[in-house]
């Protein structure tokens, strides 16, 4: 240990002995961060930085020698052969670059343990062949122990130096490596240099010719200058790296916000895909780098998407499973790592294939019920009246309407009368075969086709097939509106050949059905035919009738029997038609109920009989007659309130007139118009009593202001003990609930003496009057005379008092 110091201190420059000192920090630290650096690095990458590496370091591991021997004073003029100086340099870089790239491409901490002892190895065989170059005579007489200390020193240091540097990536753990690999060096070398004795050797070229120490610093800067280069490379490198990072982070960030999956692939072979790729196929990680694009398309769809850039495919992708799914494919050339990749993006058309066959369905199909709508059904039609025809087959059509539906909806709301036809569909298309096509032609409008019936009874026991399921489908849920159909049945080709005179004919048919009791099927006879037109067209010509002012207004009085005043009149309601001249009323108002018309009819005659009573300087009452259709109407009593506002007549002289029918379809919702009707001061008669089905229950439920005994009872009262004994018997009710009795239908004297006798309260009839314009009762209702002129007093034949 003397002897090393010895030579350190007093046979070297202590100046030139700091620099190469520097020189050996410099390329030691130099070596740990370009180690580590080509470790993260791979494949030719890695093998350009472990070059850079190793002749960086090994170049200033042997500056760090040279200038130390330049710094080492021999006693003598001493040179150093060339061509052994600049094998040593070679031998430096060769070996420290063999411990470099053991220690780069091992996986385990002993393998950079081992890289540095081969460096250390390096170091010692780039030293003592330095040494060899050393032009003296005699020979060199060297320490055994000492050789051998400086080459376990710089073995067992420098792989010490390697285990500690690559340990971690943070800086401090390459500032602790380059430390002990500069002690590696610096101890191997003097402990070397001390170990090297001189004594016996002598001069052998002239001062003249020796080294100059100068020259030592012209190694040193050059080395120092390859030094910083290497560091600067490497931190230009760690800085591009960086920088491509953060872009490639930012356009992952970007690649990874995007809805649609991309993929990025060196010709078929997959080099990176975003996160929505990744959920598209079923991957939880980014493992599909070097996986060929055929794992995920066919070859034909591969060939397809690459041939034509820029040009949307669509195709069926393989994804996780096994299973496959529709996508929409396009792909674009782009610049990816400095090389021309193609870029692909892959958007799920799953969702859109579901609404586009959700749009197909719709399109031919009832969205509520799931049956076949009315295009899709006429599309049937007509194909099998072509399969029929090329065949000779019969098939029949079936049309089925929904019995009182409307009702349905109104009393209960729209949500329920969606189920009621859901439940319609479900039991219609049990009760058919498979070979029979159903549809929903709309509303509660059915259609069935039943091909190749051979008989026509066939078709009658399918219809009775279809009645029954409705009444098990009731029975299977009894809490629910019950279905309730008729059925209208057309047969091609003994009824019509084309389309549209089929379901004529079984439109037909529905209506006969209908008519006769409803509940039950019908086949198309031809007679039906000019009937149902004539109505169909009678109601086209009445959704016209207001807007053309036909129809008007006529009245007929009320007689108080005991006084022979008239106590008011009824407003009654006629269509004058331009070409068919007086539509009766029992024709015309069974259309508007059935039709819906007799809302809009009912409104028109409530406003105008207010507005003519209004006018009257006579005050009397005017009676209006609402139909049951219009007591479901829930804006019944608004427009009779907008109407007396509007008008300025009284409440208290309007009267409406309803038939127990308007009460047996919905005792409560009737109640209730009613009650909000007679809140507003106006009176509630009840009309055709003795008709219906419960009329004492009705007279218990509301409390009506008046009671119409219906002509029916009236006719031959004087001569029928029957009728005699039910008019009396309502004239003792009325009596007992105090109410008065209008009688009507009146055209005999004797009806009239019987009821006068009978205490009867009114009267109205033929006998009395006919209705009429109100012009002809101007006397009355200018309040000029109380009773009617004259001449009707004499029909009537009967004193009244004065």
């Amino acid at each position: 240990m003397q002897t090393v110091l010895e030579t350190l201190f007093f046979k070297h420059n202590l100046q030139l002995v700091a620099l190469a000192a520097l020189i050996c920090a410099l390329s030691s630290f130099a070596g740990m961060s370009l180690l580590n650096h080509a470790r993260r690095a791979s494949g030719s990458i890695r093998t350009a930085w472990l070059a850079v590496a190793a002749v960086s370091v090994g170049f200033g591991i042997w500056s760090t020698h040279f200038v130390a021997m330049l710094a080492f004073s021999v006693g003598m003029p001493t040179g150093y052969e060339l061509v052994t100086t600049v094998g040593s340099l070679l031998i430096a870089i060769s070996l420290v670059g063999s411990g470099f790239l053991w220690a780069a491409i091992g996986t385990r901490r002993a393998d950079a343990a081992l890289g540095g002892a081969i460096a250390g190895i390096g170091i010692a065989a780039m030293h003592y062949v330095g040494m060899s170059a050393l032009r003296i005579g005699g020979e060199i007489d060297w320490s055994g122990s000492l050789v051998s200390a400086s080459l376990i020193l710089g073995i067992s240091l420098g792989a010490l130096a390697l285990y500690v540097g690559l340990y971690g990536t943070s800086v401090r753990w390459r500032l602790a490596g380059a430390g002990i690999m500069t002690l590696a060096i610096c101890s191997m070398h003097f402990t070397g240099m001390g170990a090297a004795g001189l004594e016996n050797c002598y001069p052998v070229v002239t001062a003249s010719d020796a080294t100059p120490e100068n020259l030592s610093i012209g190694v040193a800067v050059s080395s120092i200058l390859i030094l910083v280069a290497a560091l600067g490379a490497v931190f230009l490198d760690i800085r591009e790296q960086r920088r491509t990072a953060l872009e490639g982070n930012r356009m992952r960030g970007l690649a990874d916000a995007a809805v649609e999956g991309l993929v990025v692939c060196d010709a078929q072979t997959i080099v990176t895909v975003n996160s929505s790729f990744l959920d598209l196929v079923g991957r939880k990680g980014d493992d599909l780098a070097g996986q060929s694009l055929s794992r995920f398309f066919n070859l034909a769809t591969c060939v397809a998407i690459t041939a034509r850039p820029g040009v949307s495919v669509e195709a069926d992708m393989t994804i996780d499973g096994g299973k496959t799914i529709p996508v929409e494919v396009i792909m674009r050339r782009v610049d990816f790592g400095g090389r021309e990749h193609n870029a692909i993006a892959v958007r799920d058309l799953s969702a859109r294939r579901i609404a586009e066959q959700h749009i197909r369905f719709l399109a031919h199909h009832d969205a509520l019920t799931g049956l076949p709508n009315r295009a899709s059904f006429n599309r049937d039609l007509d194909s099998e009246i072509a399969h029929a025809t090329r065949h000779d087959q019969t098939f029949a059509v079936l049309c089925l309407d929904l019995d009182r539906f409307k009702e349905v909806n109104d009393l209960f709301g729209h949500p329920v009368g969606d189920l009621l036809l859901q439940r319609v569909s479900r039991a219609l298309q049990k009760a058919l075969n498979d070979d029979c096509v159903a549809a929903r032609l709309g509303g509660d409008e059915f259609a069935v086709i039943i091909p190749n019936i051979g008989a026509p009874e066939r078709a009658g026991r399918i219809a009775e097939d279809i009645l029954d399921g409705f009444r098990a489908a009731n029975n299977e849920s009894p809490e629910s509106a019950a279905i309730a159909a008729s059925i209208g049945i057309a047969i091609f080709p003994d009824n019509a050949v084309d389309a549209q005179h089929l379901m004529t004919h079984a439109d037909t048919a529905l209506y006969r059905a209908k008519h006769d009791g409803r509940g039950i099927y019908r086949y198309f006879e031809a007679e039906m035919g000019a009937k149902v037109r004539e109505r169909r067209l009678l109601e086209n010509d009445l959704r016209h009738a207001i807007s053309r002012n036909q129809l008007r207004l006529v009245y007929q009085p009320q007689i108080d029997i005991k006084s022979g005043d008239v106590s008011g009149f009824e407003a009654l309601v006629r269509w004058e038609h331009p070409e068919k001249g007086a539509i009766p009323p029992s024709d015309f108002i069974p259309i508007a109920e059935e039709s819906g018309l007799i809302l809009q009819i009912g409104e028109w005659v409530m406003r105008q009989a207010c507005a003519d009573a209004a006018t009257w300087a006579n005050p009397l009452s005017i009676a209006v007659n609402v139909s049951a259709v219009q007591m479901q109407n829930a804006g019944l009593s608004m427009m009779i309130m907008q109407t007396l506002s509007q008008t300025g007549l009284s409440p208290a002289r309007l009267e409406i007139e309803i038939t127990e029918t308007a009460l047996i379809r919905d005792m409560n919702r009737a109640l209730h118009t009613l009650r909000q009707i007679k809140a507003l001061g106006v009176r509630v008669a009840m009309d055709d009593f003795g008709t219906g089905y419960s009329s004492l229950a009705n007279l218990r439920a509301f409390s009506f202001d008046k009671i119409k005994i219906d002509g029916s009872f009236i006719k031959s009262v004087d001569s029928n003990e029957q009728s005699a004994a039910i008019v009396r018997a309502v004239l003792g009710l009325g009596a007992g609930l105090n109410l008065p009795v209008v009688a009507e239908g009146i055209e005999r004297i004797e009806e009239l003496n019987f009821l006068r006798d009978e205490t009867c309260a009114e009267a109205q009839g033929f006998l009395l009057s006919r209705p009429a314009e109100i012009e002809t009762f101007a006397e009355i209702t200018s309040g000029t005379t109380r009773r009617l002129p004259c001449a009707e007093r004499d029909r009537a034949d009967v004193k009244l008092a004065s």
